[in-house]
């Protein structure tokens, strides 16, 4: 990890270690509020891999000793209610990258806003031509879990960041034909925030088995640098799934379910229920892959409301009104992705690959187009 992050900082140099990314909003034309709403925004949309190992143990009462499990956990962003088994590790390291490219359905990097803008109290006004932002964010994450008990692991996931960030800006004042340009690049190398988390399994019926979770998320990511919440998080979660169900002596499928809510300890309406159900299909006792359906629904919009509305100048009758800035419409988004997958048992089982893709659903807030995860485990 030590070695990639460091050839991506020799890569790209930083262009603005002084400043954090919301910084570079500034305090001209009236921006000030959409760095805060971005800063607030982005860090719920780094996506964390799931705490579940792709291989656990059970303890064999008969036999007195811990017995692998046959199937192999495709999920990476659904837990599964199996525990690793006690007095087991299981360490794991994965890449993602994470480069926005839309918000609300419109390309960041071309937003723009061509009703008039009054400027303060003057009647002087200007329009937004272009408005353009570049978010490329690379994600290393480290994740230990322990198995206390059979029954019992606990988690800390570190995720670190490389961002890197542009803004490109051009202004049209009133009674001026020639637009004025501003432009900048920043990036940013950081500890985003580190996630601690537990399941209990309480069922493991022939039919089903079923585990509650916590998850807490320490803000130990830099906000103004699209890094982390800035907010401490607090999840109480339920994992359900069934056995396995064998189709053929080769392949088995598994269905899953998550469903909790996200609560926001420094601002309640920041909150949001989540869920997610999803798929495994078991090819042998060496691959397993998977599907699933992602979603959560903040309780609010991005920002207070109305931080992002700025007076406007009606030409025709010269009156002012209220709009939003360019167009971010006011309203509170769902967001619902799909993610596909899966693992691979390498060797000797204890050393298992996975790749994963999420891919939206719909265009709410700010989206990827697609968010690529690849990475490996061990467990001993």
């Amino acid at each position: 990890m030590g070695l990639a992050l460091t050839a991506l900082a020799l890569a790209h140099p930083p262009a603005a270690w002084s400043k954090t990314f919301e910084d570079n909003f500034g305090r001209r034309f009236q921006l000030t509020p959409l760095g805060s709403a971005l800063a607030e925004s982005i860090g719920s949309t780094l996506p964390v891999i799931s705490a579940s190992p792709g291989i656990v143990y059970r303890f064999n009462i008969e036999m007195g000793v811990p017995q692998r499990e046959t199937e192999i956990g495709g999920q990476l962003f659904l837990e599964r209610p199996e525990t690793v088994g006690e007095h087991r590790w299981n360490l794991s390291l994965n890449y993602q990258r994470v480069k926005l490219e839309t918000l609300n359905g419109d390309d960041i990097g071309q937003l723009r806003d061509l009703i008039p803008i009054r400027m303060g109290r003057t009647k002087f006004t200007f329009t937004i031509p272009r408005f353009g932002i570049d978010l490329d964010t690379h994600e290393f994450t480290g994740s230990a879990t322990f198995g206390v008990t059979d029954d019992l692991d606990l988690n800390i996931t570190i995720p670190v960041l490389y961002s890197d960030f542009g803004l490109v800006e051009k202004f049209q004042l009133s009674g001026n034909p020639k637009p004025i340009g501003f432009a900048v690049r920043s990036n940013a190398l950081g500890v985003g925030d580190v996630f601690l988390r537990g399941k209990y399994r309480f069922l493991d019926a022939d039919w089903t088995r079923l585990a509650l979770g916590a998850l807490l998320r320490v803000p130990s990511g830099n906000e103004q640098n699209f890094q982390g919440t800035g907010a401490v998080e607090l999840a109480p979660m339920l994992y359900a799934s069934s056995r396995p169900i064998h189709v053929s002596r080769l392949i088995y499928l598994e269905p899953y379910l998550n469903a909790g809510f996200n609560v926001n300890a420094d601002d309640i309406d920041r909150s949001e229920p989540r869920w997610g159900v999803g798929l495994d299909c078991g090819i042998t006792e060496r691959l397993t892959a998977a599907v699933a359906v992602l979603g959560r629904h903040p309780l609010r919009s991005v920002g207070r409301p109305g931080l992002l509305d700025v007076r406007r100048l009606d030409r025709a009758t010269g009156r002012t009104f209220l709009a939003p800035l360019l167009g971010i419409r006011d309203r509170r988004p769902d967001f619902y992705d799909v993610s596909i997958g899966g693992r691979v048992n390498f060797w000797r089982d204890t050393l298992v690959g996975f790749v994963n893709a999420i891919v939206p659903l719909n265009a709410d807030g700010f989206r990827a187009e697609v968010i690529p995860l690849a990475g490996v485990e061990a467990s001993f």
